[in-house]
């Protein structure tokens, strides 16, 4: 009996549900809503998706160019631990994989909530910890620094997260969590020039461990939020609803849910870019 074709979506909020993915966060913004992209690197998402939106980007360093300009795009290199920016001006803070990488996580953490105007939104997305991709990414690190003598590299992850922490670190600033996500690692980060070669081999090989013992080496890499901005600490309370998405693609690390029956196909293709992924069991 050959395998059906999966059925693949792309995550999307119920009525009245907030959103809490990038793209669906930057669709509901108004027309001329005011967003920082902190620690933009060449852009967190695509910004002529939005030409109506007034962007501003920064970041330390642009190792792949910084994005383009636009008469609604302005970028300059500053860090987040200290930002030469007016409190409350932005209606949307986008914070997209940076914080584990900063020095100063309190210092960053204030501007964060400083710049995000009383009822705006900060979007934030940081790896779990404790997960096998937030792991894996460090022993690269360290590998590289000392097993390939390269003693004055910087390991890039700085910071460990995990969700309780997280939510009281920002509740403590006044910033409302409204919506979370638990996301699976597409190891979209191997598209790095250097690590591109063993990308396939590698998802191909995870996604066959999980086919044949269950052992899941994906899941739960990542978390995803979106707080409002209020003017005092926020009271600890469970998270609000999480939102359900089950892969990552890893070309252009977008979410997607794989809904899949037995005998469980080997591939799904990617509802954004179309790239052809593994499979491994559903989620």
């Amino acid at each position: 009996m050959s395998a059906a074709e999966p059925r693949v979506l792309k995550p999307v909020a119920a009525s009245g549900e907030p959103p809490v993915f990038l793209r669906e966060v930057i669709a509901a913004q108004p027309a001329g809503a005011r967003v920082l992209d902190a620690g933009c690197g060449p852009g967190s998402w695509p910004y002529a998706l939005r030409p109506d939106l007034d962007i501003t980007g920064f970041d330390i360093k642009f190792p792949p160019g910084p994005p383009p300009l636009s008469q609604k795009v302005r970028v300059f290199r500053a860090d987040l631990a200290r930002l030469p920016l007016r409190p409350g001006t932005f209606d949307l803070v986008v914070c997209h994989y940076v914080l584990e990488h900063v020095s100063e996580l309190d210092a960053c953490c204030d501007e964060l909530a400083r710049l995000t105007r009383t009822g705006g939104t900060l979007y934030l997305s940081v790896p779990r910890a404790a997960a096998f991709d937030d792991r894996l990414y460090r022993f690269a690190g360290y590998f590289a620094k000392y097993a390939l003598l390269k003693f004055r590299k910087r390991v890039e992850h700085q910071q460990r997260f995990d969700l309780a922490g997280l939510l009281a670190r920002l509740r403590r600033r006044g910033m409302e969590p409204v919506s979370h996500a638990f996301v699976p690692a597409g190891f979209s980060w191997m598209n790095d020039p250097r690590t591109k070669p063993l990308q396939g081999a590698f998802t191909d090989a995870l996604a066959g461990l999980h086919r044949a013992t269950g052992a899941d080496l994906a899941a739960d890499a990542n978390f995803v939020l979106t707080f409002v901005k209020r003017d005092a600490p926020v009271a600890d309370a469970p998270p609000p609803g999480r939102r359900r998405v089950t892969h990552v693609c890893r070309q252009c690390g977008e979410h997607a849910i794989v809904e899949a029956t037995s005998p469980w196909p080997s591939r799904w293709s990617c509802p954004w870019c179309g790239e052809v992924n593994p499979f491994g069991r559903p989620r």
